[in-house]
């Protein structure tokens, strides 16, 4: 066995050729877009999907398919609704397929074209696990109309094992062909990621493909993706720069660099990442300490995003606050405590 062609001191060979299945989802527009209500400029807009398609990146969720009645467009750009329109327009000389997400409960499959008049081919629906069915409904009549479904789960964090079962069992007897593990509070570590991933394989058919979505709030969106793909995930989410809702998402370029793949080329989005680092230091996405703490907490990030704007209450009050009805484990001790060094 030779030595590793990047890191001399390990042996070559220890790196799963699972990769090699990957197919990548950029959602930078659609997550992203929850930390500027979708406002994002067309020219940026399109300077990713050129971008994206340029890198090999499989598929672009360039952002929400919602009904009018469920958004106003007078507060939340046009990547909150995807018109079919506006995107036939965009996707001209690009080669990547695009994608958008649905909300349950915020769109139906009655929001959606017949697939032949419109450039949209995966539907993704975002579900909680008390909604699966109604969401299986959905996508099924997606179906019918001719796109590629993809069921999300969102927050499998805050359930019970028994709900899991639940969930993953109606998607078994679906027909969705896709689903993702989806961490939506950034709650996760590897051991965990690892563990579930085991579980969604062992309840799904074997034709069913396996997707991963993590959130970055402690830091381990990256390594959480690697452990899913190395479990047998193949349906992998990244975004530019980790732009997402809150702390965002696993970073695409990252991500493109582990895959190293003849699939994929990081150059060009490269080329484009220091414009999405423009925007971090506006809109604030990414790693920061509020929401390391409601991830650590698995809670929902609305509080952190608030203590993020926030300019009298500190951080450590700002943790008193949502630790102040934790039950304590046994192996935690007050700081007064260890301070007499009890």
């Amino acid at each position: 066995m030779g030595l590793d062609y990047r890191v001399s001191c390990c042996p070559d060979g220890l790196m799963t050729d699972r990769r090699h299945d990957v197919r990548v989802l950029d959602c930078s527009i659609r997550d992203g877009g929850c930390c500027n209500e979708w406002q994002f400029d067309e020219p940026l807009v399109r300077r990713t999907l050129q971008a994206l398609s340029r890198a090999g990146v499989d598929w672009m969720e360039i952002g929400y398919r919602t009904s009018e009645s469920c958004a106003s467009r007078d507060t939340c750009g046009p990547w909150r609704f995807c018109d079919d329109d506006v995107l036939f327009r965009l996707v001209e000389d690009t080669h990547i397929k695009l994608a958008v997400m649905m909300d349950h409960g915020r769109a139906s499959a009655a929001d959606l074209r017949p697939r032949s008049d419109s450039p949209i081919g995966l539907v993704r629906l975002a579900c909680y696990a008390r909604d699966t069915e109604a969401a299986i409904r959905t996508l099924h009549e997606a179906q019918d109309k001719g796109y590629e479904v993809m069921c999300n789960v969102m927050a499998v964090s805050t359930c019970t094992p028994q709900e899991v079962d639940h969930f993953l069992g109606l998607l078994h007897d679906s027909t969705i062909p896709n689903v993702a593990l989806v961490d939506s509070y950034g709650a996760l570590y590897p051991h965990h990621v690892r563990y579930l991933v085991r579980k969604y394989k062992n309840w799904l058919r074997p034709e069913q493909r396996l997707g991963i979505h993590c959130h970055n709030n402690q830091q381990t969106a990256f390594a959480n993706t690697i452990v899913a793909v190395e479990e047998g995930a193949t349906l992998v989410d990244a975004t530019m720069l980790g732009i997402g809702r809150g702390a965002g998402n696993c970073p695409l370029e990252l991500l493109l660099m582990w895959l190293d793949s003849p699939r994929y080329h990081v150059e060009p989005v490269l080329e484009l990442v220091e414009q999405y680092a423009e925007l971090q230091q506006e809109l604030r996405f990414g790693y920061h300490v509020p929401y390391a703490i409601a991830g650590w907490l698995n809670d929902h990030p609305k509080d952190a995003i608030a203590q993020m704007h926030d300019d009298e209450r500190t951080v450590l009050e700002f943790y008193r606050l949502l630790t102040s009805k934790r039950p304590r484990s046994r192996h935690h001790r007050p700081v007064g405590e260890l301070a007499a060094g009890k």
